[in-house]
């Protein structure tokens, strides 16, 4: 990714927590600032989107360490390390996170020794911070200390100030976190002639016993120059069980939210869609027992094959056509005139008198005048009309029609 957003946390989560987002290849700051604490890192939820993501631990919480060995680094001795390691540990194993980086060879008395370099940690507490990034939706790629992150050149010991506090590397795996009041004791302890700043040095003139070189010209934010320094760190705390899959950043992306909305749409309509062909699946079955329950009683006797209804239908309409009942089909076509220009007009059954060649309709209209007007438009279509009694039901009018052709 050609963009970076650096959170660097704090030892605790009230303490406040800068920020920067810069870019990779066009080697500039795009973004930064500071939050008082992680309740706000909903702030950068949305900004690391399409940003690869790295956090910065206090180097005063990460202790690096060399660490000798009996034998060249091998997997017996990633497993013995804890305890070639314990007694040199203030707390319980189980309470840590050792992390490890490079083996490493060097010549002493003539003698090649080997070791590895390893960064120890509180265990509960490195868990803390990851599970409260997470809450917010941030998923780092890479999670080193600070100080670790200083440019080092010709093994001269360099220092920045972040806050309050000053971080200083003296070595390839030796940081410190120090405030200003322990600075004297520390410079002593440590014996550092020659300190690099990448701060002013207000803070240091009252140590003439070093010799102090800076670039003011190179002067920048702190986790500016740790950004610029990231492609030459390879140490990662996220291993073992902290190790990030490679596809843990495929949620990430800026189309993550429009995604999963799409998603949870899609999934609705795909079950609606299916819960309405399941009902419509039930619909055609009791249409289907319909049909040919009035087959049956249409056509008495006969054998009804469900997959040929539709052809047994054809065949019997055509002898129909073809025979005595035609006036029947005949008289229907012109009621259902009828039944479209009169929507008041309801008919609740039909008969067919065969002998009287007779359609007889018994309904429900809307009054009287409905009735009158059915009777008219019939006969307007040459079609002898008689009118039975007609009796009030509640608000509707009910009574018989009885249709037939004009002899």
């Amino acid at each position: 990714m050609s963009e970076t957003l650096i959170i660097r946390l704090g030892h605790s989560q009230e303490d406040k927590l800068h920020w920067l987002i810069y870019s990779n290849s066009e080697h500039e700051i795009i973004a930064s600032g500071e939050l008082n604490d992680a309740n706000e890192l909903n702030i950068l939820t949305e900004k690391v989107a399409g940003r690869q993501l790295v956090a910065l631990l206090p180097a005063a919480d990460v202790q690096l360490k060399k660490v000798t060995l009996p034998a060249k680094w091998n997997r017996k001795l990633q497993q013995a390390l804890p305890f070639i390691i314990e007694d040199d540990l203030a707390c319980d194993l189980d309470e840590l996170f050792i992390a490890i980086d490079e083996p490493f060879e060097e010549v002493v008395e003539s003698e090649v020794k080997h070791g590895i370099q390893v960064a120890i940690l509180n265990k509960k507490w490195f868990e803390t911070w990851l599970d409260c990034l997470a809450k917010f939706e941030l998923m780092p790629e890479k999670v080193l200390p600070d100080a670790l992150l200083l440019p080092l050149e010709d093994e001269k010991a360099s220092a920045i100030c972040l806050g309050q506090d000053w971080l200083i590397k003296t070595n390839d795996w030796h940081i410190a976190q120090v405030e200003p009041d322990w600075l004297a004791p520390y410079f002593t302890a440590a014996k550092i002639e020659t300190l690099r700043h990448f701060s002013p040095s207000e803070g240091l003139i009252e140590f003439s016993n070093i010799k102090l070189e800076s670039d003011e010209a190179n002067f920048d934010l702190p986790l500016a120059i740790f950004a610029k320094q990231l492609k030459n760190s390879r140490f990662n705390l996220l291993q073992g069980d902290y190790q990030v899959k490679k596809q843990t950043r495929i949620i990430r992306p800026v189309w993550r939210a429009p995604a999963i909305a799409a998603g949870i749409a899609l999934f609705m309509t795909l079950g609606l869609k299916g819960f309405q062909v399941y009902q419509l699946d039930k619909q055609l079955v009791v249409a289907k027992q319909n049909v040919i329950s009035q087959y049956k009683s249409a056509f008495p006797g006969t054998r009804v094959r469900p997959h040929l209804i539709k052809n047994q239908l054809r065949n019997r309409l055509k002898q129909i056509e073809g025979g005595s009942d035609a006036g029947f089909l005949n008289l229907m076509n012109d009621l259902v005139v009828v039944f479209k220009q009169v929507e008041s007009f309801e008919p609740e059954s039909l008969r067919y008198d065969n002998k009287r060649k007779e359609v007889r309709v018994r309904a429900r209209g809307k009054d009287f005048q409905t009735f009158g007007k059915v009777k008219s438009i019939l006969e307007k279509q040459g079609l002898e009309v008689s009118q039975g009694s007609l009796n009030n039901d509640g608000d509707n009018v009910v009574g018989e029609v009885k249709v037939r052709r004009q002899s």
